[in-house]
């Protein structure tokens, strides 16, 4: 894969649509300081996803889009397009795009902040740009882009940053993506896990309270059920009681109604002559309100006629003041038109005046116009004379300057030449002054005798090796054999040393230990042997046995006695007096010298005791001190062992020490001996290349030696040619100016005169405007009199006709006053009249109430009677609506229990009584309150967490196995990173060594790590040019410090090719030695890489087969300029 073409749009200085191709393997970026050479490698960096304005040279993102020139506005966006050619598929891409032929990724940024990422035209986010590019060695900060301060920043980077680039170089970097994401997994995943665990906990005691409560919850249910039939039975009870004492109630009202009906048929008579005397009392009351109400409409008609009379007396009074009012707004109106007559007289004089001064200066201004016109011709056509003439002059003085220029040009040339040829002469004598091709064999000589040497001690070496692992070999077997057996000393130390503490060794010894510290018996009888001379504690050691009297029969000396299993040491002679017997066979007994009999258990039988065994055999010290024999004299050949394999293993030791001093020896000879050789082969290929070098110099300096030499015969005819030409536009040049300056002085003249009429036709035009001006003030002002006087006019018409309207307004209002006089004596006496009529209808009134109030008074003895029984009628139907309404209240328990009347009355017993169910009921109440508060939807809460909690326990189960499976990916992930880091670094380090005296011409550098931990272990890097020890890359030079960087990155890059290099004149701070000794790396490393490169570097800019120069003609806009090489080198030649 290789970067084919860069698209820019706004980005910085490209502000125009720019399309900059790179078809070669080498092109070189050129122009001047600031024309934005550099902005080319930044739009690269910043289209693959750098985010750092910083590094970008900038305050802020946006600062990346064109922000206006001189001559330029600011745009909104700017945009840049890689576009990667893959069909070679050189570059190995392990994702979805590797069998593109072409790979194409866009970034756009608008002035709003936003930024935006296309994949192939279709929107993506930066991090799929980002893992494209995983392992190839590009991005935004890899080593695929060096510019100056990259340059220093790597050479004096810190460990961990050097880390970064083997981490891209080794393809690790997306390991690392895939660590950090899985890292942050098991995060949250614990994270969730611990939250999970306090969530399952949290339940767990939920869980514990809840099913205590769901339990007292489940018998409140039981209890409520039970409290609500009861109190369901209760309130029919009721209600049965008060439903049969309504009934008693109704049957009591039912008695009375009919006594009721029999007092009300008797005074029926007596209601209709009452009713006949009301009749006559409600007539007189009728006829005394319609009095009333005539009365009160001729008070109101009265007062309403009054107050009309008032109101127009009023209106006749403010009708003669504006009447006033407008007979002096008359005379004032009369007064004002007549002044206006007076002025608008003396305005139209004025006027007439005005308008006679503004056609007199009009027929002035024609005329002027007229006599200027013909001034403008003629000043026109002596400036078409001059300017002619003056256009001819500047020609001829252009063909001057050019013509003086070229000559310039063409002496320069010819001096550039000379000095060209000089230099060719110059090279030519020191090409031969030097001696390469003996230089050449020298160098070969040397190094094959350092080859040959070299062999000699690898041979010694080897063998050395070879001896070095036998005597290791041997060193850990002795080892390992001097550690057991110190293991075994140790070992058998401590079983002495508790021996001899439970045998109490280390106190006063009795005569029983002793006696048995010395005795050696058959394995199997030691406790019982312990337990015999245990009941012999009177007993001493002696020697010799005592002479016995007593001595036994051939028949018992079958019977083998107890000492019988004694191997060694002294004993008491009672030993051989006791039998052994596993069964305790008591016959031997009847033979006189045997005095006991001991069993397999240790027991002692005598003729008349017994001695019962001991019950704790297993601390048998015969058993111990047997041991204890044993280990003691295990102990001593242990030493002894010990103490030969020690001497060996110091001899051992000793021999390995020489072995690897030699072997240290023998590598640093091969060490030095190898660097001998990289540098001899080094200078030889140095001296081929300079022999090669040498005969196409001489070759091309030959060549360059013709072609400069006929190069000067035609520049010095050309200069001849252009002398000639010189002096002829001279010539001519000089007859012109005599007359060009006559032409100019009449110009002049004919501008002076124009410039004359031209100032009398504007004063004369200002007149007459000014008279224009005059009669329009007179017309207006004329104007302005005549609206005013029509306006009086007007005012005095319209206050004359007010005036009469107001008389006849008066007029007609005098006509209704007199007519409401007459109205108002009318209504005064029908009102008094009213008055009289109304005293004799409240006489009438007075005597029919009279009336009426007799028959009512013996009306109300007979009805005494009736009410008694009405009051006590409707006492009893009150005490049978209190009881009806109590027996539906009785009730309304059952409709917030939802029972029915009905279906309690079917399951109710005949022989429950109410007393009964209370009871019941109190019972069940006192049980409720003995339960407390019940939390009634514990039932359900307890099943919901359990369900909660088995969903709980599933996911801790997937969470767990979540976690064993990320912690092993990452468990993967760090051998693979280990193995590829590792095997990388290795081989960076080989060619690093290689190239850094490649490079320098000599001297020694290497990569080490800061730790063991290949996953977080720093790089550090130690350089040394020839002739050099510095314990410190930093005391190096700028310019070593630079050639030693790139031969770290090209190390880099031979072990992990990016697609392309971008150099940011790297080659600054070296000098030409050392800028030809990188141009050949880089050729070299061109087969394989891409490179693009700026540079002001004359040796560098040869080397490229491609120039693309960045030119600022205009000011703040950068716009490439193409160069092929070849063709430039044909044009040059042809």
């Amino acid at each position: 894969m290789r970067l084919s073409t860069i698209k820019l749009a706004g980005f910085k200085s490209f502000v125009e649509p720019t399309k900059i191709p790179f078809p070669d393997q080498m092109t070189c970026v050129v122009g001047p300081n600031g024309c934005g050479k550099s902005n080319v490698i930044d739009a690269v960096r910043w289209v693959l996803g750098e985010s750092s304005a910083k590094n970008l040279r900038g305050d802020a993102m946006t600062d990346v889009i064109f922000n206006g020139s001189t001559n330029r506005k600011a745009i909104s966006q700017a945009s840049v397009e890689l576009i990667f050619d893959n069909s070679l598929g050189e570059q190995e891409l392990k994702n979805t795009f590797a069998d593109r032929n072409q790979i194409a990724i866009k970034r756009l940024v608008t002035r709003d902040g936003q930024s935006l990422y296309f994949l192939n035209g279709s929107k993506c986010r930066k991090r799929d740009i980002t893992d494209i590019f995983l392992g190839t060695g590009l991005g935004p900060r890899s080593y695929a882009i060096i510019e100056q301060g990259m340059i220093s920043r790597l050479i004096e980077s810190k460990p961990q940053e050097l880390r970064v680039f083997l981490e891209e170089a080794a393809g690790v970097s997306k390991y690392k993506e895939r660590r950090r994401e899985t890292q942050t997994r098991i995060k949250s995943t614990r994270e969730n896990l611990e939250r999970l665990l306090d969530v399952r906990k949290e339940l767990q005691s939920q869980l514990d309270k809840l099913a205590v409560q769901s339990l007292d919850a489940k018998k409140y249910r039981e209890l409520k059920a039970t409290e609500r039939t009861l109190k369901g039975q209760i309130a029919v009870l009721k209600w049965q009681k008060l439903h049969q004492q309504q009934i008693d109630k109704s049957e009591q009202i039912r008695k009375l109604n009919e006594q009721i009906s029999f007092f009300k048929t008797a005074h029926s008579g007596h209601d209709d002559v009452l009713a006949t005397l009301e009749g006559e009392v409600q007539a007189q009351q009728d006829k005394l309100s319609d009095a009333q109400h005539q009365q009160h409409i001729t008070h109101t008609e009265l007062t309403r006629a009054e107050q009309q009379k008032i109101s127009i007396k009023q209106q006749i009074q403010s009708l003669k003041q504006s009447l006033i009012k407008l007979q002096q707004r008359q005379t004032d109106s009369l007064d004002q038109k007549a002044q206006q007559q007076h002025i608008c007289e003396e305005l139209d004089e004025a006027l007439q005046a005005a308008i006679e001064s503004s056609l007199m200066c009009e027929e002035q201004v024609s005329e002027l116009s007229f006599e200027l016109e013909g001034l403008q011709a003629a000043k026109q056509q002596s400036y078409s004379h001059w300017q002619t003439l003056n256009e001819q002059q500047q020609q001829f003085n252009t063909q001057v300057q050019s013509q003086s220029s070229e000559i310039k040009h063409t002496q320069q040339q010819i001096n550039h030449v000379n000095e060209q040829l000089s230099q060719l002469n110059s090279q030519l004598d020191e090409l031969k002054k030097n001696n390469i091709e003996q230089q050449l064999a020298e160098q070969k000589q040397q190094r094959q005798t350092l080859t040959e040497e070299l062999a000699k001690n690898q041979s010694a070496l080897s063998q050395c090796e070879v001896k070095l692992t036998q005597q290791n070999k041997q060193v850990n077997e002795t080892q390992n054999h001097h550690t057991t057996l110190t293991q075994k000393e140790n070992e058998l130390s401590a079983r002495i040393a508790g021996l001899k503490s439970a045998l109490g060794l280390d106190e006063e010894v009795t005569d029983s230990a002793g006696l048995l510290s010395q005795l050696i018996v058959q394995d199997g009888f030691e406790p019982l042997i312990e337990q015999a001379l245990k009941s012999l504690t009177d007993l001493s050691v002696t020697e010799q046995q005592s002479p016995n009297s007593v001595w036994p029969s051939n028949q018992s000396l079958l019977k083998p006695s107890l000492a019988d299993y004694i191997t060694a040491g002294v004993y008491p002679d009672l030993l051989t007096r006791i039998v052994y017997s596993e069964h305790a066979d008591l016959t031997v007994l009847n033979d006189d010298y045997y005095i006991a009999v001991m069993d397999k258990n240790g027991a002692l039988h005598g003729r008349n005791w017994h001695v019962n065994a001991d019950s704790n055999t297993n601390n048998s010290l015969l058993i111990k001190h047997k041991q204890l024999h044993e280990y003691t004299y295990e102990i001593t050949q242990t030493k002894s062992d010990l103490e030969k394999v020690t001497s060996e293993l110091e001899q051992y030791i000793a021999l390995q020490a020489e072995l690897n001093t030699e072997q240290k020896a023998l590598k640093d000879v091969i060490h030095q001996l190898a660097q001998q050789i990289a540098i001899s082969s080094t200078r030889s290929d140095m001296l081929t290349e300079q022999v090669t070098q040498y005969q196409h110099q001489l070759l091309k300096i030959k060549t360059q030696e013709q072609t400069i030499s006929a190069s000067l015969l035609h520049l010095n005819k050309q200069l001849e040619e252009q002398t000639e030409q010189y002096e002829l536009f001279a010539e001519q040049q000089f007859n012109l100016i005599d007359e060009t300056e006559a032409a100019n002085d009449e110009r002049m003249q004919s501008d002076k005169n124009y410039s004359q009429a031209f100032s009398a036709l504007e004063q004369y035009k200002t007149q007459a405007h000014q008279a224009s001006l005059s009669q329009q003030k007179a017309r207006s002002e004329w104007q302005l009199s005549q609206t005013k006087l029509s306006h009086a006019e007007q005012a005095y018409n319209e206050a004359k006709q007010g005036a009469e309207e107001l008389v006849l307004e008066i007029e007609t209002l005098l006509i209704p006053e007199e007519t409401l006089s007459e109205s108002i004596l009318t209504l005064l006496e029908t009102h008094q009249h009213g008055e009289q009529l109304l005293a004799q209808l409240q006489n009438d009134l007075l005597q029919a109430k009279d009336a009426l109030n007799t028959k009512q008074a013996s009306l109300k003895n007979s009805q005494g009677e009736l009410q008694g029984l009405q009051e006590q009628h409707q006492k009893l139907t009150l005490e049978e609506q209190s009881l009806l309404i109590k027996a539906q209240s009785s009730l309304e328990p059952l409709d917030e229990l939802k029972q029915s009347l009905k279906a309690v009355l079917e399951i109710l017993p005949d022989d429950l009584s109410l007393n009964a169910a209370q009871n019941q009921l109190t019972g069940i109440t006192n049980q409720l309150d003995k339960l407390g508060a019940v939390n009634l939807a514990a039932i359900e809460e307890f099943d919901v967490a359990k369900q909660r909690s088995e969903y709980l326990d599933n996911q801790l189960e997937d969470l767990t196995k979540a976690l064993n499976t990320l912690e092993g990916a990452i468990r993967k992930i760090d051998t693979e990173t280990k193995t590829r880091f590792k095997a990388t670094f290795d081989q960076v380090n080989e060619d690093f060594a290689q190239l850094f005296p490649k490079v320098f011409g000599g001297g020694s550098a290497y990569l080490e790590l800061t730790s063991d931990d290949l996953l977080e272990s720093g790089v550090s890097i130690m350089a040394r040019p020839p002739g050099k020890k510095n314990s410190t890359i930093h005391l190096l030079s700028g310019g070593e410090k630079a050639l030693t960087a790139l031969s770290l990155v090209f190390s880099i890059f031979r072990l992990n090719p990016a697609p392309f290099c971008m150099l940011d004149e790297v080659d600054a701070p070296l000098d030409d030695a050392n800028v030809v000794r990188f141009c050949r790396l880089v050729e070299e490393m061109s087969q394989s890489v891409q490179f693009i490169y700026i540079s002001h570097n004359k040796i560098a800019m040869e080397m490229a087969g491609r120039l693309t120069g960045v030119t600022m003609a205009e000011p703040g806009v950068s716009r490439m300029v193409a160069v092929d090489i070849e063709q430039a080198v044909q044009l040059a030649h042809a």
